[in-house]
């Protein structure tokens, strides 16, 4: 049954972003304005292929006999402006269904099976802690469900405004694994000046977790609203975020409700949360290969369940702290319950006296060597098992989290101290910062304690058994070690270690301007020490004038990756690193270079990334030293202009040409 909600107190008030009147904003859905017909440029961003102009969420509850409900309605306006703006005809709702039931947590039961998805989920149903509920409102699975889907295309021909309606054909739902599906659909006759108009109802059971909500996408927005009534059953932590900060109000409602199944009771009140974010004027923000997940920076909400309590029960705790978080972890079937198990390599592992290794990294190597030859990573991530160890070991496949659990198992049979480093990838997004998230978790890597506050990393996304060689979307600024008895630890997978890649070309040059020789990469860091070599050969020019070559053009920096004026996105590399070249030439007999470039040097204000190049000439030689150090992973947008520059300068030189003369 639907709410009746009446605000009672204003609890807290946002700071309201400086914006056009509300009543500016066209919220009626089917009928677009003459202005919004009409419409051919967004004057705030004029290079825009789309905009949107209206987009309205409302989340609502619903009391049902057995469970609770939560409706997500939602309505969208966009204006296409430019033929690629098309695309935004296409859209896709991802739901869940059917979610499995794990093991009890504080009264939360909760399955690991959907949380590598992109729409992450706690995938959890309540469990009543004394006695039975009279209502049973708490079943062992929850299920989402799309209706009410309507979406139209409005065009301007002539006099007369076209509508072109959505046909129930033109929807179709995919199942896209056992609890994820997705509906999709396409508007049909969008081009450009289309007015698209589209809504639709997202009905869940899943009334403990509240979807992630971005008023922010990759085309600018006019306008989008928020508005959640929470019955205060249900205390969530909520974050908003972003470049663009969104105007919020939190007011304290009540709603009144029967229970469906005694028609005759009195109504119940209910106090609720009242939460409205409005967003304005939004920039669109795409993303690009020097971020990691765009949406970190939309304007937005997250939330999580902070604590729940039900009619007859007192208020309990889920994930209050990250101290509980732990706790649920370790107590998790799927995970903390299988890290103490006997490793399946047990005997292999005596056999071979890998406990004799006095050496903790070398004897963890000669553990990593062993799982990782006999089990392969099968591309997926994953915070919980899919199989025991021995099911594992026998597929001889599994994920990282199948993988670590063999790892953790095997490492702790030979005396270390092998726990899970829990952690939220970087491609999926950080982790909030304000509040503790277990359902935002999404994987873990093998920590080894080697010391009291030091650690050596390995996981099992590997291709090979180097220690601390964890892959770019890993290296992350936040990852948890859980230790029982409170002793957890955060630490920074970002510092683990640092690349070095050292480059030294040894070239001949000839008197018909070829350049030829060996280049050696030696590499180093991340646990690894590799050395690769290949002959290299560059063709200059030969005349009257001389030999012109340039073994710049040997440099990594050959172009500038950063040619916008402005960015508002910061810039993040996939790991630190230091770089450097050293090029040694050795010209034709009789042959000099008389002048060279001069040398350079640059560095941004917070010297998160600096570099420099020389050229050293000497009788019948040339050398060429490069260095670029990258000191930062994530570099604030304040220092973009230092950046590009950097980048220009190198990429600059980089076609930079030496002329070498006869004496």
């Amino acid at each position: 049954m639907k709410l009746k909600v009446s605000i009672l107190l204003v609890l807290v008030v946002g700071t309201w972003l400086t914006a056009t009147a509300q009543e500016a904003v066209n919220m009626k859905f089917g009928k677009p304005t003459k202005e919004e017909l009409s419409m051919t440029t967004y004057e705030k961003d004029t290079n825009a292929y789309a905009v949107v102009l209206c987009r309205l969420t409302d989340v609502e509850y619903t009391v049902q006999t057995s469970s609770y409900l939560v409706d997500y309605r939602e309505k969208c306006r966009i204006k296409v402006l430019k033929p690629t703006g098309a695309k935004y005809a296409k859209v896709v709702v991802p739901y869940q269904k059917g979610m499995s039931v794990g093991n009890n947590i504080s009264g939360l039961r909760t399955s690991f099976m959907s949380i590598p998805m992109n729409r992450i989920s706690g995938n959890s149903a309540f469990q009543e802690q004394d006695g039975s509920m009279s209502e049973g409102v708490f079943g062992t699975d929850g299920d989402e469900m799309v209706e009410d889907v309507k979406a139209t295309a409005f065009n301007q021909e002539g006099s007369k405004v076209v509508k072109t309606s959505l046909g129930r054909n033109d929807i179709v739902n995919t199942k896209i694994d056992e609890h994820n599906y997705q509906l999709e659909f396409t508007v049909p006759n969008v081009k450009e000046g289309t007015v698209i108009e589209y809504e639709y109802t997202i009905h869940s059971q899943l009334f403990w977790e509240l979807r992630d909500w971005y008023a922010q996408c990759e085309i600018p927005v006019v306008y989008a609203k928020l508005d959640m009534n929470i019955p205060n059953f249900l205390i969530f932590n909520i974050e908003d975020h972003g470049i663009q900060r969104l105007a919020y109000t939190c007011t304290a409602g009540s709603m009144k409700y029967k229970v469906e199944s005694d028609p005759l009771a009195t109504p119940m009140t209910v106090v609720t949360n009242h939460y409205v974010y409005v967003g304005r004027d939004l920039a669109g923000l795409s993303k690009d290969d020097y971020v990691w997940n765009v949406k970190d920076y939309w304007a937005g909400i997250t939330a999580e369940l902070k604590q729940y309590r039900l009619r007859g029960m007192s208020q309990m705790e889920y994930a209050s702290t990250w101290e509980k978080i732990d706790q649920m972890l370790l107590d998790d079937d799927n995970l903390g319950q299988q890290l103490g198990s006997q490793s399946p390599l047990r005997s292999e592992l005596e056999a071979a006296k890998v406990s004799d290794i006095a050496n903790v990294r070398e004897r963890m190597a000669a553990v990593c060597k062993l799982v990782l030859g006999k089990v392969k990573w099968n591309g997926t991530y994953r915070l919980g098992t899919t199989n025991n160890s021995s099911v594992t070991l026998k597929n001889g496949t599994g994920s990282n989290a199948d993988i670590n659990m063999l790892l953790v198992q095997s490492l702790r049979e030979v005396g270390l101290k092998a726990y899970p480093a829990v952690l939220r990838t970087r491609d999926e997004g950080m982790l909030p910062y304000n509040f503790p998230s277990f359902s935002k978790l999404n994987t873990y890597v093998v920590a080894v304690q080697i010391s009291n506050n030091t650690f050596a990393y390995v996981d099992g996304s590997s291709n090979d058994c180097y220690i601390d060689a964890l892959a770019p979307q890993l290296l992350v600024e936040r990852a948890r070690v859980v230790i029982p008895d409170n002793k957890s630890q955060w630490v920074n997978l970002q510092k683990v270690s640092r690349p070095k890649v050292t480059t030294v070309i040894d070239a001949t040059l000839s008197a018909q301007g070829l350049l030829q020789g060996k280049q050696t990469i030696l590499r180093s860091g991340n646990g690894q020490e590799t050395k690769e070599e290949k002959d290299i050969s560059m063709q200059g020019t030969a005349d009257a004038n001389g030999i012109s070559f340039s073994p710049y053009g040997l440099l990594p920096i050959r172009e500038n990756p950063f040619t916008d004026d402005q960015r508002l996105l910061p810039v993040e590399f996939p790991t630190t690193e230091s770089e450097q070249v050293i090029i040694n030439v050795t010209m034709p007999e009789g042959y000099v270079v008389e002048a060279a470039p001069e040398s350079i040097a640059a560095t941004t204000p917070d010297k998160g990334l600096n570099g420099r190049l020389a050229t050293f000439l000497s009788e019948g030689k040339v050398e060429v030293h490069y260095q670029f150090n990258i000191n930062k992973v994530a570099h604030p947008t304040k220092n973009y202009a230092a950046i590009k520059d950097m980048f220009a300068l190198f990429a600059q030189h980089n076609k930079d040409v030496l002329v070498a003369k006869k004496k």
